[in-house]
Parts: structure tokens; C-alpha cells; sequence
């Protein structure tokens, strides 16, 4: 767990995204949650324990990574922009998926138990916000955005006072940057947002806490991407051929994958090329798409 700033704190080291928490003397806003069932449940404990009770939960989008773990944290506010209820429905057949419980009997075995236990039901938001939501917890003024970009629900909350936003998967800090379901445009137009905003620090949804100046290279990432696929689009290549077109991606994507456990048998090499083909389906997609003439 890091602190960082009086009030804030993330964890950067579990499997998934970056969790974390605004601590006031009337209790505790969540920002996502582990996802992994023990995970989840020692860090609920610890919380309570240290800093009081849980008064809300935000989740910043609907990825599994980022939502899996709401179920541990019952009788919890959670509040989400108003399209998160629907994808987290959509998402509870995958996180309940019983080939995932066999995953866990290889790789977690501590969350069997836990996993689709009946006192933890699926917990979906319950407060929903289109544009902005402020919480008022104890002294602090919490400010919860709507920031569309890596996913169409995404979500920053902003500790104004402390000069900290928590973006979500809208910044991976030196980590290999997913794109799979991005707005590209959208995205840009939020980096710059972020940019604007009076905050030092970033807790972003994968890697370490950075400064505002990461955000000019996330956005070089992102742009590079689009550049890469839209070359393709341009040579004419149809989808798949895009697809199995060679693309030098460690020359403007460097990082590695962020936070991530492996059955023994994982191929780190297959994983990043998945990673890679998901990234060039969905900006294809996009850039045709774009390039459509308005009826």
C-alpha cells in the first residue's frame, strides 16, 4: 500500500489494476478494488482496521481487473457513470466463470474459497453520474469525473486539495498501454483534460504513480498506434490482413505488461501478441469507421 498524498493511497502491486482509497475522519472513498478474492478481502480488512469505516466506491471502468473485486466489499456504495451498470452485467457471467475457479486452483489457491461464495454476490453501482459527481466525506471535497477514453464509461476521481487524480487505465505508467476498446480521440482529448487539471500527482490504472509530464508520452503512445494502423487502412488491406501485416511495436510501445500472474505454463510472447491483435482490431475498426462519409 503507498501513500500518496496525506489523504490518498494506491496499491501498485497487486494482480490487476492500481486499487486505492481516500482516507477522511468520517470514513473511506474506494477507488476500484483487487481483484482477486483474498485480495480483495485483506485489503477490506486492513482498511477498516487502519482508517475506518467504507463509505463509497468508485469504480473508474468495467474491466474485470477493475470491478471484480466489488463483490467482497458488501453493503458498500458503489458509484459508477451512468453506463457502468450495464457492462458490469454483462461482465458477471466472466468473472463467475468456472473455468476461472480452475485457474485459481493453479495460480490462487487462497481465493478458491472465496470464489462465488454466496455472501459475496455481485455488487454493480448503485449511484450513477453522467457528466460529474461530487462526494462530500468528512473534510474533503471529492470530485468524480467522466473521462472517456480507454473505455466509454471511464472515470477519474480528483483529490483537488492534495493535487492527486486517480485516471483509471487512461495512463499506463511504463507499461505496455491497451488500446483493445479505446476511443483513440477521445482519449487524446482526455490526456489533455488531465493535463489541465491542478494536481501533481497521477495514480494511474497500471504502474507506478507519476507526474503530469508522463502524459505527454502516454499520448505520443497512443498516437503511435493510430499512425501504425492507419498506414495500413491506407495501403488497403483488408482487416485480417492488417492483422498478420508485421508491426514493429517495441519501437513506440516499449513497456512491458503491467501487473500480471501467469499459469506456469504462460507464454509471455503470446500474451503481448494478443495484446498487440486486440489493439489493431479495434483501431482498424475505428479509423475506417471514421473514414466512412457521414449519411
Amino acid at each position: 500500500m503507498r501513500r500518496v498524498s496525506k489523504s490518498a493511497y494506491a496499491d501498485v502491486l497487486l494482480w490487476g489494476c492500481n486499487p486505492g482509497f481516500i482516507a477522511t475522519e468520517d470514513g473511506v472513498l474506494l477507488i476500484d478494488t483487487p481483484q482477486q478474492p483474498i485480495d480483495a478481502v485483506r485489503w477490506r480488512d486492513r482498511i477498516t482496521d487502519q482508517f475506518g469505516p467504507i463509505r463509497h466506491l468508485v469504480n473508474t471502468e468495467p474491466h474485470p481487473d477493475h470491478i471484480r473485486g466489488n463483490a467482497y466489499f458488501p453493503g458498500v456504495e458503489v458509484i459508477g457513470q451512468e453506463g457502468m451498470v450495464a457492462r458490469y452485467e454483462a461482465a458477471i457471467p466472466m468473472m463467475n466463470a468456472p473455468e476461472l475457479g480452475e485457474q485459481m486452483k493453479q495460480i490462487d489457491q487462497d481465493s478458491v474459497w472465496l470464489f462465488n461464495h454466496p455472501d459475496y454476490p455481485p455488487n454493480p453501482p448503485t449511484r450513477t453520474f453522467a457528466d460529474a459527481l461530487t462526494v462530500q466525506l468528512g473534510h474533503h471535497r471529492i470530485e468524480i469525473l467522466h473521462t472517456p477514453g480507454h473505455t466509454p464509461p471511464q472515470t477519474a476521481i480528483v483529490l483537488a486539495e492534495e493535487g492527486v487524480v486517480f485516471t483509471g487505465d487512461n495512463v499506463f505508467h511504463k507499461c505496455k498501454t491497451y488500446v483493445q476498446e479505446c476511443d483513440p480521440w477521445e482519449l487524446l482529448a482526455t490526456l489533455d483534460r488531465i493535463g489541465r487539471l491542478d494536481i501533481e500527482t497521477i495514480v494511474p490504472g497500471h504502474g507506478e504513480p507519476c507526474g503530469k509530464a508522463y502524459l505527454a508520452e502516454q499520448a505520443r503512445i497512443v498516437r503511435a498506434w493510430v499512425d501504425a494502423v492507419e498506414r495500413l487502412v491506407q495501403r488497403g488491406l483488408t482487416e485480417e490482413e492488417a492483422l498478420a501485416e508485421p508491426i514493429d511495436v517495441d519501437r513506440f510501445d516499449p513497456y512491458p505488461l503491467g501487473q500480471r500472474r501467469w499459469l506456469p505454463s504462460f507464454d509471455i510472447d503470446a500474451q503481448v501478441a494478443d495484446v498487440n491483435r486486440r489493439n489493431i482490431r479495434n483501431l482498424y475498426q475505428r479509423i475506417v469507421a471514421r473514414q466512412q462519409p457521414s449519411s
